[in-house]
């Protein structure tokens, strides 16, 4: 490769491997510390200004930084790479197991959402062509699945999610076959942002799914199980028959990189996806082909496609077109990559987003994502070109400002008005409009209303997808790190855009904590883009904001219940009193920092190590608070050289002293006594602790009893100890390998316990036996990553943060029955159909002589079906015509026993 970046990728993999190799063909005396030096080398390749604040002034949140700690927290050891293929193998896992505990009638904790009408990162829109209103509009979010809105206009109308349950809920792109308007294709992987170093990607895709009904069900197309990141989806009527056309490309994890097979590039099915051929060129010099990031078919029938750079750096900034689709039809045009390659600096292509005209086939805009070769994380939208002889020859024109698109790598979009050719939005951090064909712009959106409440003006920042409804001129949504946004009156100076995310909960949370008051509805999370939410019983909007950037740690006080504590990145902290806040902390640590509250002495406690070591073995401990709080530091003494990864403060603390468990980046566990005043520090490591991160300590009805997790793939996950550290033995028996991020044991039993996984969240209720069994426990959750669990013991109330669903809440109940198998179930032998469309049929084994509870819950966790039963014979009937169309989970109780089972009603 002949630019500066691309030599430094290829040098920092060749760095990866090259350490691993040393470390694999060297004495191997101390593991550990081998494994330290190993990340100690990987940290030192970040640049030196990773810390510093994105292009852009105040830009709300920083996923490059969120995204490389994740990297770091959950990458196989050995590897040095996310597999995240195997999230695939444990999803099938929990599916099948899901089942079996189901029909066994294991009583299940069904959860709740908290609700919101704020939404998370959402890169995928359609119009529903079925919907006689044009109203119904389908939406994908990033990590939170497929979901549908009946009427788009109507600012109450809640957002629906589908099948919980999806193979996966990365969502990039979706459409429908205009030769069967009731066939969608929806793609999945977020290649966007898995494109340089030190990046990694929100969701990895598994393919394609295809809905033939409507959207009421999906299921993968076999297939295209190997396309990790599908970056668009479109559809061509050739000759009656409908013609796929797939964008695939491949994405990288810290150097490392994450292949679709068999290949990038333009993918395309004539036989509705049973088999596919690539059909784009090789990148010249190679047997690549190019990575794809934007497709567009014109009203004449002509494809034009876009490309972004591959894990090497290559073949980014193409245009191609062709009237035939197939191999060697193609013309190519990389002027503008030649340009952009030929200039001093910025001079790495980035990817091409195409904004083809609706009335004037011939027109089309491409945007262009440029990359510094100084610093090759951040690209900006630096170039817009315009052809108006259908691709024949392309001009530049102006640009809105430098800051228009200041991470395009992560958002850059663009739509043109469908009367006016010459009137085009553009985004990135926020709109432009251009009503003169792009030789002025204004700025139409300003996402910095976000602090003030929202006004006309305000739309989220980071911009993805902007979609004018078929024939209208002025109705346009725009998808958002921050959900979906309308406007009526896309022709005005002034749009009016309104938010339109009413019970589109798809936030993505990394923390929680939930008030101590039995019965109380009130919980703050802190998440990625929307900064630290407060619920107060109602959903989440924006005015629930009450901590700005990437929210972090939150805590509340268990004996001072008006007292809570919520962080934004790196450790700023604030001190929140009877609604009164105050700073406190200073900037230090990871990200999204480790760190534990003594309610007790009112004293916080928090990871100082920065990512690449400085302050190492150091804890920032906040005294005084809440009155006039100040800070200062605590060396540990653990000998360590990179950061804590968990601090736990026991419940369990001498009166007038602070005993916290902490955990390292290297499977260390260290127990801190008197952490207060002279830490006396105690190794509790077990001898078969993997060389991974520890994510979470949990601690039972004493400190003899302990629980350790680990979110790296490839390693034993789940350590337990009933004396204190002096023995532990595994009890992850049989979790599929997958992030383990969290871990409680309940309050009045520590033979249970619950986790926080990758796939939702899992339970086990004898953790006394020799092989205890964990279940997968997300009735009305979905399986969607799970970052955080806290449980008030008041009332035995769970609180989670998922990343992509938003908060949920269950009450866990302590369970009488030891294992899986003999719990008492009801004597259900089926629920058919599924899908149901009018009448549900319960089939039983045998009568039920009892009096029974019948709920249907919608996947938000409300009510919205009952049935009180004196009894139930074998075949009983349920009207189900009222319910609209959408995924339920029905629920039976009679005494101690129960049955659930998940349906989809059309």
């Amino acid at each position: 490769m002949t630019r500066k970046s691309a030599i430094l990728v290829l040098s920092l993999t060749a760095l990866f491997l090259s350490i691993g190799l040393m470390i694999l063909n060297s004495p191997s005396e101390d593991p550990r510390k081998e494994y330290e030096e190993e990340l100690i080398a990987m940290f030192k390749q970040i640049p030196d200004d990773i810390g510093e604040e994105a292009e852009g002034e105040n830009r709300p949140d920083r996923p490059d930084l969120a995204a490389m700690q994740n990297f770091f927290s959950t990458m196989d050891p050995e590897l040095k790479a996310v597999p995240a293929e195997r999230l695939s193998a444990a999803w099938d896992a929990t599916r099948e197991l899901k089942k079996s505990t189901l029909k066994q009638g294991i009583p299940m904790l069904f959860w709740e959402t908290a609700g919101s009408n704020m939404g998370g990162r959402t890169r995928a829109i359609m119009y529903d062509p079925n919907d006689a209103s044009g109203n119904k509009v389908w939406a994908g979010a990033v990590t939170g699945g497929i979901w549908y809105n009946n009427d788009i206009t109507n600012d109450q109308s809640d957002w629906m999610p589908v099948n919980d349950f999806l193979s996966n809920l990365s969502i990039s792109c979706i459409v429908y076959d205009p030769n069967d308007p009731m066939t969608f294709y929806a793609g999945t992987g977020e290649a966007e942002t898995a494109r340089v170093i030190y990046r990694e990607s929100s969701g990895v895709g598994m393919g394609i799914l295809k809905s033939t009904d409507g959207g009421a069900s999906w299921d993968l197309i076999p297939s295209s199980e190997s396309f990790k990141y599908v970056t668009d989806i479109q559809i061509r009527d050739e000759d009656g028959t409908s013609v796929i056309y797939a964008g695939v490309a491949s994405g990288v994890y810290k150097g490392i990189t994450h292949n679709s097979q068999p290949s990038n590039g333009l993918f395309r099915s004539v036989d509705a996806g049973n088999s596919w051929t690539q059909v784009i060129p090789n990148i010249p010099g190679t047997d690549e082909p190019y990575a794809i990031s934007d497709i567009k078919i014109q009203g004449d029938g002509r494809i034009y496609v876009g490309s972004m750079g591959n894990p090497d750096l290559e073949g980014g900034a193409t245009i191609f077109y062709s009237d035939q689709g197939t191999a060697g039809t193609w013309t190519v045009y990389d002027e503008v990559k030649n340009q952009i390659e030929n200039q001093t600096s910025h001079n790495i292509p980035g990817r091409v987003i195409l904004v083809p005209s609706p009335s004037e086939d011939y027109i089309v805009y491409a945007l262009f994502s440029v990359g510094n070769n100084e610093d090759f994380v951040r690209y900006r939208g630096r170039l817009i070109y315009r052809t108006v002889d259908s691709g024949e020859t392309w001009d530049e024109v102006n640009i809105p400002d430098i800051q228009y698109a200041t991470l395009s790598w992560h958002a850059l979009c663009g739509a043109i008005n469908p009367a006016d050719p010459n009137h085009i939005f553009v985004g990135g951090l926020d709109a432009w409009s251009s009503s003169n064909a792009g030789n002025s712009w204004n700025q139409k959106s300003d996402w910095w209303w976000m602090y003030y409440g929202g006004d006309d003006r305000y739309v989220h920042a980071d911009q993805h997808i902007h979609l004018y409804k078929p024939g209208s001129s002025e109705e346009m949504l725009m998808g958002t790190d921050g959900g979906i946004f309308y406007t009526s009156n896309a022709t005005s100076f002034n749009p009016v855009f309104v938010e339109k995310n009413h019970n589109y909960g798809s936030l993505q949370f990394y923390t929680c904590a939930i008030s101590p008051i039995a019965g109380d509805d009130r919980y703050i999370g802190g998440l990625q883009d929307n900064g630290t939410l407060y619920y107060q019983g109602d959903p989440l909007d924006i005015n629930d904001m009450i901590d700005q950037g990437d929210g972090a740690g939150c805590f509340w006080d268990a004996d001072e219940p008006e007292i809570f504590i919520t962080s934004v990145y790196y450790n700023r902290y604030t001190v929140w009193d009877n609604g009164v806040p105050e700073d406190a902390g200073e900037e230090s640590g990871t990200f999204i920092c480790p760190a534990d509250y003594d309610y007790k002495l009112n004293t916080l406690y928090a990871n100082a190590c920065g990512f690449q070591g400085q302050d190492a073995n150091e804890l920032l401990v906040i005294r005084n608070i809440p009155d006039n709080p100040w800070h200062m530091y605590v060396n540990l003494g653990t000998g360590l050289s990179t950061y804590y990864t968990h601090i736990k403060y026991s419940p369990h603390s001498p009166d007038g002293t602070t005993t916290l468990f902490v955990g390292s980046q290297t499977g260390q566990v260290f127990k801190v006594e008197s952490a207060q005043a002279s830490p006396a520090v105690t190794e509790i490591t077990g001898p078969e602790f993997p060389e991974a991160s520890v994510s979470c300590v949990a601690i039972g009805g004493s400190e003899d009893t302990l629980m350790v997790t680990f979110s790296n793939y490839g390693v034993n996950s789940v350590w337990q100890t009933y004396d204190g550290g002096d023995t532990w033995a595994s009890i992850e028996s049989n979790l599929p390998d997958m992030p383990i991020r969290w871990a409680i044991y309940h309050p009045h039993d520590a033979k249970q316990a619950m986790l926080a996984t990758e796939i939702g969240t899992w339970t086990c209720n004898h953790l006394h036996l020799d092989d205890p069994q964990w279940i997968p426990n997300v009735e009305g959750m979905a399986n969607v990553r799970v970052d955080m669990l806290q449980i008030r013991e008041a009332d035995n109330t769970v609180l989670a943060a998922t990343h992509g669903r938003g908060l949920y809440t269950a009450e866990w109940v302590s369970n009488p029955w030891v294992s899986i198998g003999e719990q008492p179930e009801l004597p259900v032998s089926a629920i058919y159909p599924n899908p149901v469309r009018d009448v549900l049929n319960i089939r039983l084994d045998e009568q039920i002589n009892a009096r029974v509870s019948l709920d249907i819950f919608d996947m938000q966790g409300r009510l919205v079906m009952r049935e009180e039963l004196d009894g139930m014979i074998s075949d009983h009937i349920v009207n189900t015509g009222q319910l609209p169309a959408g995924s339920y989970v029905v629920r039976m109780h009679s005494g101690k026993r129960s049955y659930s089972e998940s349906i989809i009603h059309q």
